[in-house]
């Protein structure tokens, strides 16, 4: 019998939950069923991470719905791994998310250099300016030694005027504008960051520590001698191996 895994993507749109069950339904078991949701009435629309206390109480009771429904796991498809600590006091089924799981699968690999992004926080978002809630959650989570560096890839972000007109009128377009603004992030700072994490800072493993990024990292695994996690595909293999523990 197969396990029942929830990734939950903590925007109040449904803005990247194809895109994001099109991705890691190959990585899964066959036997995996696997589910995508977003949050729901309340939580602003927004194409990156909404304002945190807008949308907490909400996560929290996604995943306290996920136990009911008979979900063996659960996975936050954000790096900054929101109410992550609050979701596993309020259920008895493992709940992860992308930092929490490639703190545990790198050390495998050897040393890690995370790559976090530097995008432009626009209205009602909450998109970080520097790297300090890397170091914090690697802290958190015991990892610090294993930790070589925390480099930053820029990345652009639509204007508020474009981003608010197309989530309304057009949100296909918005997710293809994020995607091919992420895609040339990667393409460009994200391959000198990662070249510089493994011939600098000798690490073995990177780590890029946005949602946004995943699927899109192939152009480093290309040029790069290092074990490359991508954010959500580390994140769901690490729930599904939750899941059978």
């Amino acid at each position: 019998m197969g396990k029942r895994l929830l990734v939950v993507n903590p925007l109040g749109t449904d803005l990247y939950d194809l895109q994001t069950l099109e991705l890691l339904a190959p990585v899964v078991s066959s036997s995996t069923d696997l589910v995508v949701r977003s949050l729901g009435d309340g939580v602003p629309k927004t194409a990156y991470l909404p304002i945190t206390s807008l949308f907490y109480n909400q996560l929290i009771q996604v995943i306290v719905d996920a136990q009911r429904e008979g979900f063996d796991a659960a996975a936050i498809a954000c790096c900054s791994d929101p109410a992550l600590p609050e979701c596993k006091d309020v259920v008895s089924i493992p709940v992860t998310a992308p930092m929490e799981a490639a703190c545990h699968t790198a050390p495998a690999h050897g040393w890690l250099t995370v790559i976090a992004p530097r995008i432009p926080s626009g209205e009602g978002e909450n998109l970080p300016q520097d790297s300090n809630w890397v170091r914090q959650l690697v802290r958190r989570y015991g990892m610090l030694d294993n930790l070589a560096n925390v480099r930053v890839a820029r990345a652009g972000h639509p204007s508020p005027s474009v981003t608010a007109s197309l989530l309304e009128e057009d949100p296909d377009q918005l997710r293809q504008m994020v995607r091919e603004q992420m895609a040339e992030s990667i393409a460009g700072p994200g391959l000198d960051q990662a070249r510089l994490a493994y011939s600098e800072d000798e690490a073995r493993s990177v780590f890029f520590a946005c949602t946004l990024w995943g699927g899109l990292l192939d152009p480093v695994r290309d040029e790069v001698p290092v074990a490359v996690l991508d954010p959500l595909v580390t994140m769901v293999k690490f729930a599904e191996l939750l899941a059978w523990s």
